[in-house]
C-alpha cells in the first residue's frame, strides 16, 4: 500500500505552453507572406484578354477574326475566310473594314517567313486593331 500522494494525470498548463516569441515570428512571417502574394496577384488580374465576356453582347461579337498566313509558290499569301490576299494593301484594306473590338487572330504555316507574319501584325496594328493574338505554328 502506497501513503505517498501519486503525480496527477492532467498535464499543467506551463508544460504544454508554446514560446510566445515564435509564435509572434511565425505569425509576421505568415503576414509578409500574403501581403507580397497580394500584390502580385493584382498585377497578374489587369492583364487584358481577347476572350471578352458574354454580359451585354451576342455571341458572334465575341468571335474573333482569324488571318491565316499561307506560302504559296515562295510568296506569302494572306486569307481570311473566302478572301485571299497576296499584298499588304490588299490585307490592309480589308482589315479597315472589320470590327475591331472583338480582336484578331493570326496563324502562319510553318514555311511562311517571319517578315510575313510581322507584316500582317503591323497591318492589323495600323489598321486599329488592340487585340492581335499569334498563334504558333502547328497549334
Amino acid at each position: 500500500m502506497r501513503l505517498t500522494r501519486r503525480e496527477t494525470s492532467r498535464v499543467e498548463m506551463e508544460k504544454i505552453r508554446l514560446p510566445l516569441v515564435a509564435m509572434i515570428d511565425v505569425i509576421l512571417f505568415l503576414l509578409f507572406y500574403f501581403i507580397v502574394a497580394g500584390n502580385l496577384a493584382a498585377e497578374e488580374a489587369s492583364l487584358s484578354t481577347t476572350l471578352g465576356s458574354a454580359e451585354g453582347r451576342s455571341n458572334s461579337a465575341l468571335q474573333s477574326q482569324i488571318l491565316i498566313i499561307e506560302s504559296r509558290d515562295g510568296l506569302a499569301v494572306y486569307r481570311m475566310g473566302e478572301r485571299v490576299m497576296t499584298t499588304r494593301e490588299e490585307l490592309a484594306s480589308v482589315l479597315d473594314r472589320l470590327p475591331r473590338d472583338a480582336g484578331i487572330i493570326v496563324k502562319p504555316s510553318p514555311e511562311v517567313p517571319v517578315a510575313a507574319t510581322a507584316a500582317a501584325v503591323q497591318v492589323a496594328k495600323d489598321a486599329g486593331f488592340t487585340r492581335i493574338s499569334y498563334v504558333v505554328a502547328g497549334s
